[in-house]
């Protein structure tokens, strides 16, 4: 009987973090209305069914530059250190829905030492994880995209703690 192999994922507790990364691919006009206020990229990075990032929205006035999104560091700590105890492995899934056809686009990176804040426009030379581009006829005003991956999770590093004063 076979036995099913992932790629092993190193995650630094103390020191890596994801960041998703959103664009819109084409700024042009949709057909109609002609300025929908609504139009964004929602997005949703979740690790073993439980989210880290979102669901939230980004909208398309806020994309001409790339945009990251860092995942709630506590969160992914916990998952990671629980999915590591229990069965080594970690399902990542990047879900992004969008207002436009052809126009959102998503990476998923994982990073070391990243400086950036919550949300950043600068750029990261690096090879993301996943990456997610739906595309639809251009007559569609909504699309949709979700990109999954297994990996062995192996911890380094020492967790984050709050040392408590008395």
């Amino acid at each position: 009987m076979a036995t099913a192999l992932y790629p092993t994922l190193t995650f630094d507790l103390g020191r890596d973090t994801f960041v998703v990364w959103l664009r819109w691919v084409a700024m042009e006009q949709p057909a109609s209305p002609d300025e929908p206020p609504g139009q964004g990229i929602r997005v949703e990075l979740q690790l073993n069914r439980n989210p880290v990032i979102g669901p939230t929205i980004v909208y398309r006035r806020d994309l001409d530059a790339g945009v990251y999104l860092r995942a709630n560091g506590g969160r992914t700590r916990q998952i990671l250190r629980t999915a590591a105890a229990r069965v080594g492995t970690v399902d990542v899934q990047l879900v992004i829905h969008g207002s436009i056809a052809n126009a959102p686009y998503a990476a998923l990176y994982q990073l070391r030492d990243y400086e950036g804040e919550a949300i950043s426009t600068a750029s990261v030379p690096a090879t993301p994880l996943l990456q997610l581009q739906p595309s639809t006829p251009g007559d569609q005003w909504h699309v949709a995209g979700q990109a999954n991956l297994r990996v062995t999770v192996k911890l380094e590093g020492n967790p984050l703690h709050l040392n408590v004063l008395n």
